[in-house]
C-alpha cells in the first residue's frame, strides 16, 4: 500500500480539524487568514496556482492561494523582509497561522521550497508533494515531532509522492504530467472530506457535489485511454495499430515539418560549404564549369558568367533553402532566419511547455537555435504577441473543447485569436498556426488542426444539442425527398427558407454523423424503393444533411423529372447515437443562444427577460439528478445516526 494513502489519512485530519474550528466559530477571524497554501517554484509552483484555482472555485468560502516560495522566504525568512513589490501579500495583508501548507516540488530539494519547509516546520500542517519518499523535504518533514498528538509520532507522513524517481537531468515533462495527476487526486481526497459532512458543506460554501466529484474521477481514469493514444503505446508498453494511434501520428507529422523548418539553414549551411569546397578546389564553378564544357571561349562573355557564379556565391544559402523547401514540399516565402515558436494555452501548461521546449534547445548551435514564447489565448496573446508575427512564425494552440456549454465561449476567444496572429500577412504568407484540441472543426487560416478522440461521455448540453441535430436532419431530409421532381431554382428557394426557419443551421457546417433514423424516415418515405430491381441511386446521407441536391439517374428519371421510385438510397456511415453537426466555436455560441432564447419562451422569465444558459443546463441536471437533495433530507431526519 503506499504511503500516499497514510499522508492523505493525515491531510484529511488536517481537513477536518480546520473546518471544526469554521463550524464552532474559533477560526481565525482576520480577513486575510490563510486556510490552505501552495507554494514551489517554476513548473511546480504553476502547477500549484492551477490546483488552488480549482480548488477555491470548487470551496469559495475558503481563502485558499498560491505563493511563490522565494516571496514567502522573502517576506518570513528573512531578519529584514524583502518586499513582493507587485503582489499583495505582506506581513499586514495575510496570515499564515494555523494555514496547511502543501510544498509542491518535484525535486524535493530545490533551495527555496526546502527553505519554507523549515520555516513553517514548527507546526504538524506542512506537507510536501515531490518525486520520491526519501527527499531533502521529506526528511525535513519527517524530523518534526508533536509530543501532544501521539498518533502522529506513530504516523508522521507528510509526503505525496509521484514514484516517477528523482529525474536531475530532464527538462520537466513525466515530471509535470505526474505532479498533475498526483494534484487532481489530492484535490479529490479534499472535496471527499468536506463533502462528507453537511456542516463542512455549508462553512466552505461547497459548489461541488458528489456527482461533480463522480464526473472528475470518470474522467481522470478515462484519461488513460487518451494518453495510450497520444504517445502510440499502452499502459503495458505496447504498440497500438495505426487506428488506435492516429493522434500520435498526426503529432508527430507536425513536429516532423516544424523539425524541417527549424533545421533547414543547418542543412543549407552544410549544402554551401560543400559547394564552395567543391568548386573551389575544383576551379570549375557551376557558370564557368557549364561555358567551358560548352566551348565559350569569348572574353566578354566569360566575365558575365563569372558575375553570375559571384552572384550564386552571394546567394548560395538562400538559394540552398529554397531548394531544400522545394524538395520537402514546405512553404516557400516563409522568412529564411531562425524561427520563433509561440505555444497558446491556459497559463500553467503554455509556461510548462515554454520551459521544457526552451531547455531542450538551450545547448543547441545557434544555426539550428530556437526562440520560444508562450501566452494564453484568451488574455494576453494578441497583446503580447501578434505584432510579433512574421512569414514563417511557428503557433501552437490549444484549444477547450467548445462542444461544452462552459467552454463554449472560450473557445471561441481562442479561435479569434489564433486567426488575429494567422490574418497578419506578407507578400502571400503568414504564420503556420496548429490547432490542437477536441472539437472537430479546423479555423479556416490555420495551417493544420489536430483532433483528439473524445474518452468521456456526452454531457446533457451535448444530448441537447444532438436532439435540435436529429430534428434538422429529419426536415431537411424530408424536403429533399420531397422535392424529388422540382426544379433546381425550386429546390434552392425551398432549402433557403428552411435555413432561415432553423437557427441550428450554420454555413460553415455539416453532418457529422448521421444516425439510422435518417434511413428510417427515407424507408418510411419510400416503402417501395427496396422493391425495385433497377435502382440506381448512390447517395451519400452526408450530403442530404448538406442540402445538396440529389442526383437525378436512371432513364425514368431523366424522362419524368425524377420520380422517386427510381431512387435508392445506401446508407454510408454506421449507426451512430451521435449526430452533432461539425460545429465552429461561433456557430456552437449561436447554437447555445438559440437554445437558451427557445426556452426562455417557455419558462418563466426573470427581471431581464432571459434564462441565462448556465441555469437551464443545471435545472436540467437538477430533474435528473436528486441524489444529493435526498441524502440531505435523510442526514437531517437521522439525527441519531442510527438510521431508523
Amino acid at each position: 500500500m503506499s504511503f500516499n494513502r497514510l499522508t492523505a489519512w493525515n491531510l484529511a485530519r488536517c481537513i477536518r480539524k480546520k473546518m471544526d474550528a469554521f463550524v464552532d466559530g474559533s477560526a481565525h477571524g482576520h480577513r486575510g487568514a490563510v486556510d490552505i497554501l501552495l507554494t514551489g517554484c517554476e513548473v511546480s509552483l504553476w502547477l500549484a496556482e492551477q490546483f488552488a484555482t480549482d480548488l477555491q472555485k470548487a470551496l469559495p468560502k475558503l481563502n485558499i492561494t498560491s505563493v511563490s516560495s522565494n516571496k514567502l522566504l522573502g517576506l518570513y525568512g528573512q531578519e529584514m523582509p524583502i518586499p513582493a513589490i507587485g503582489y499583495p501579500m505582506s506581513n499586514k495583508t495575510s496570515k499564515l497561522v494555523d494555514a496547511i501548507v502543501i510544498v509542491v516540488s518535484h525535486s524535493g530539494g530545490t533551495f527555496s521550497p526546502l527553505a519554507v519547509s523549515n520555516l513553517f516546520n514548527t507546526g504538524a500542517q506542512v506537507f510536501v508533494v515531490t518525486s520520491e519518499w526519501d527527499s531533502q523535504i521529506g526528511k525535513q518533514l519527517r524530523s518534526m515531532h508533536n509530543e501532544d498528538d501521539h498518533m502522529l509520532l506513530l504516523f508522521n507522513s507528510r509526503v505525496f509522492t509521484t514514484d516517477v524517481g528523482l529525474r536531475p537531468a530532464e527538462p520537466c515533462s513525466v515530471s509535470v504530467a505526474a505532479t498533475q495527476q498526483l494534484l487532481t487526486c489530492i484535490f479529490e481526497h479534499i472535496c471527499i472530506v468536506v463533502l462528507s459532512n453537511q456542516h463542512y458543506r455549508h462553512a466552505s460554501g461547497a459548489v461541488i457535489t458528489e456527482h461533480d466529484l463522480r464526473i472528475v474521477e470518470r474522467c481522470n481514469q478515462d484519461s488513460v485511454g487518451a494518453l495510450e493514444e497520444i504517445v502510440g503505446v499502452d499502459c503495458y508498453g505496447n504498440e497500438l495499430s495505426k487506428e488506435q494511434a492516429r493522434a500520435e501520428k498526426e503529432l508527430r507529422d507536425a513536429g516532423r515539418v516544424w523539425a524541417n523548418h527549424i533545421l533547414e539553414n543547418a542543412r543549407a549551411y552544410i549544402m554551401t560549404f560543400i559547394y564552395i569546397v567543391a568548386t573551389v578546389v575544383s576551379g570549375y564553378p557551376i557558370a564557368s564549369g557549364i561555358a567551358k564544357a560548352a566551348g565559350l571561349t569569348s572574353s566578354t562573355a566569360l566575365y558575365f558568367i563569372r558575375f553570375i557564379d559571384a552572384l550564386i556565391y552571394f546567394y548560395l544559402p538562400q538559394i540552398n533553402v529554397l531548394i531544400i523547401r522545394l524538395v520537402q514540399r514546405r512553404a516557400m516565402r516563409h522568412r529564411m532566419v531562425g524561427r520563433t515558436v509561440v505555444i497558446a494555452d491556459i497559463p500553467w501548461v503554455s509556461q510548462a511547455a515554454d520551459a521544457f521546449l526552451s531547455k531542450i534547445f538551450a545547448v543547441s548551435y545557434s544555426i539550428a537555435g530556437l526562440n520560444v514564447l508562450s501566452g494564453n489565448p484568451a488574455d494576453h496573446f494578441v497583446h503580447r504577441h501578434t505584432h510579433r508575427v512574421v512569414r514563417g512564425s511557428l503557433i501552437v494552440c490549444g484549444r477547450p473543447d467548445g462542444r461544452l456549454s462552459a467552454l463554449t465561449s472560450l473557445e471561441a476567444s481562442c479561435c479569434l485569436s489564433v486567426n488575429q496572429a494567422s490574418s497578419i500577412q506578407s507578400i502571400g504568407s503568414t504564420a503556420e498556426s496548429i490547432t490542437i484540441g477536441h472539437n472537430p472543426f479546423k479555423l479556416p487560416l490555420s495551417a493544420r488542426a489536430i483532433f483528439l478522440d473524445r474518452h468521456r461521455p456526452l454531457f446533457l448540453c451535448e444530448k441537447m444539442l444532438d436532439q435540435i441535430d436529429a430534428e434538422s436532419i429529419r426536415k431537411r431530409t424530408k424536403l429533399d425527398l420531397s422535392m424529388g421532381g422540382q426544379s433546381t431554382s425550386r429546390r434552392k428557394r425551398q432549402r433557403a427558407i428552411v435555413a432561415l426557419e432553423d437557427p441550428s443551421e450554420h454555413k460553415s457546417t455539416r453532418s457529422n454523423v448521421l444516425p439510422t433514423l435518417v434511413s428510417q424516415d427515407i424507408n418510411d418515405l419510400w416503402p417501395g424503393m427496396k422493391k425495385s430491381p433497377s435502382l440506381a441511386f448512390n447517395h451519400d446521407i452526408e450530403s442530404i444533411s448538406e442540402g445538396k441536391a440529389l442526383p437525378e439517374t436512371g432513364a425514368k428519371s431523366r424522362s419524368t423529372g425524377g420520380a422517386l421510385q427510381d431512387r435508392k438510397l445506401k446508407p454510408s456511415v454506421t449507426p451512430s447515437n451521435n449526430v452533432g453537426k461539425r460545429r465552429s466555436s461561433t456557430a456552437l455560441l449561436g447554437a447555445y443562444t438559440n437554445l437558451q432564447k427557445d426556452n426562455a419562451k417557455e419558462e418563466s422569465l426573470d427581471c431581464s427577460g432571459r434564462i441565462p444558459l448556465d441555469n437551464l443546463i443545471e435545472s436540467a441536471i437538477q430533474e435528473r439528478k436528486w441524489t444529493d437533495s435526498v441524502r440531505t433530507l435523510f442526514a437531517h431526519l437521522d439525527k441519531s445516526g442510527s438510521g431508523a
